[in-house]
């Protein structure tokens, strides 16, 4: 399978857009419930020969304003250009649905940056697949894959009804684990999380009556920490393992140091193990990250984009071989040790506040994982560097709880 190894600009617009914000900036005067649009698409898939390709597309919208800043909204987009297929990854038509949050980061009478963290799916008309029979060919099978849309955009008001906009994402997806037949000498293939980038432009339309915007008020935090529940779609070294869902548990504590930023991170830990174990990964999974958190907080919601580097550290990687006896056949037994590895984990962050001291957050997000180079001991004791390929990607959501605390005014 080909990666397109997009590099995710959709966060950095989301971040750099907290900069601008300033407590001088005129409100938009007036919204309504309803919104609807249509919008031109490109996204990023593979040709014949691997390489990345643009498609065209075209699509709708639908948004329901629970406020001033934080949107219900959902969007379809079908590609009609012929995608190359590859093996249980894309090909022919595409379709890709979304539904999930728009929040706007910066708001203004003329303007608006707003960043998107909005989870669906993709539907390729023809994936590549295996045949049944021998002699072993491939023919092609429609497929469906859950996806997350992650990014940020600006959208412009000419008028008090008409919206222009325009937006830039990531689009991480899960390809899962599937079986082939019997006669290409294997029973199952491993999945893997792929991506692709798209751009998108467009208009809208606010339907209904147009209400005027009551003040905001902002929502103090100094510091806040609390418990949290994670799920991590991931793809892991061994074959017999593949993508997987992985269900953990951890916590994670933000201290605000600057107007519009916090120092962020969590620690999460990962228990189920795994069938077999790679040179790069095996075992359970203990994850630490620490980064930055940038948006706003106003009207008992928080909006914030998300960067922050960590490890994930895997107990049960494979480090050698030892040979307990010379046989015939010798008898050989794998060595085991913790194998830890760069991550960097890219999103958004929801969050809402039911009372003043608590916290509901939601995070969504990216985590691209990079193996490093590791040493492999050989049964006759030499030592074999073994590479860690390119970045991965993996796909986290987390359900938190927190105790806030204002502090003292600056």
């Amino acid at each position: 399978m080909r990666r397109l190894g997009v590099t995710p600009w959709y966060l950095p617009l989301v971040l750099l857009s907290s900069f601008l914000i300033t407590p001088a900036a005129r409100a938009q005067e007036e919204y309504s419930r309803l919104e609807i649009g249509a919008q031109f698409s490109l996204i990023r898939l593979l040709d014949a020969s691997g390489d990345a390709q643009t498609h065209t597309g075209f699509g709708a919208r639908l948004g329901l304003n629970l406020t001033r800043r934080l949107t219900l909204e959902s969007q379809l987009d079908f590609f009609p250009g012929h995608a190359s297929p590859f093996l249980q990854q894309q090909g022919g038509h595409a379709l890709q649905a979304v539904f999930g949050i728009r929040g706007k980061v910066i708001q203004s009478k003329h303007f608006a940056v707003y960043g998107l963290l909005r989870p669906g799916f993709i539907h390729f008309e023809k994936v590549a697949i295996f045949s049944a029979t021998l002699p072993l060919t491939f023919t092609t099978r429609p497929a469906t894959y859950f996806l997350v849309n992650l990014g940020g955009g600006i959208e412009f008001y000419p008028t008090p009804r008409l919206i222009t906009r325009f937006e830039i994402s990531g689009n991480p997806y899960a390809i899962r684990n599937f079986t082939a037949p019997a006669a290409s000498g294997f029973v199952t293939r491993p999945g893997e999380i792929t991506d692709h980038f798209g751009i998108s432009v467009g208009v809208g339309y606010r339907l209904g009556a147009l209400r005027e915007n009551p003040p905001e008020t902002e929502i103090s935090s100094r510091l806040e920490f609390g418990p949290q529940f994670t799920t991590l779609i991931v793809e892991r070294e061994s074959a017999l393992d593949g993508v997987r869902t992985e269900p953990g548990i951890g916590g994670f504590a933000s201290y605000n140091f600057f107007p519009f930023f916090d120092v962020d991170a969590a620690v999460n830990f990962f228990p189920r193990g795994t069938k077999s174990s790679g040179v790069h990964d095996g075992g359970d999974i203990f994850q630490g990250l620490f980064g930055i958190k940038g948006g706003i907080r106003r009207d008992r919601v928080g909006i914030f984009g998300k960067v922050r580097p960590g490890f994930n550290s895997y107990s049960q990687a494979v480090t050698g071989v030892l040979q307990i006896s010379a046989g015939p056949p010798p008898v050989l037994k794998n060595l085991f040790g913790r194998s830890t590895n760069f991550v960097l984990d890219l999103g958004g962050v929801v969050e809402l506040y039911p009372t003043r001291h608590t916290t509901l957050r939601f995070d969504l997000g990216d985590t691209h994982i990079y193996f490093a180079t590791k040493s492999f001991v050989s049964s006759t004791g030499s030592v074999i560097s073994v590479p860690g390929g390119q970045r991965r990607h993996s796909i986290e959501l987390s359900v938190g709880y927190a105790w806030r605390f204002s502090g003292p005014p600056r």
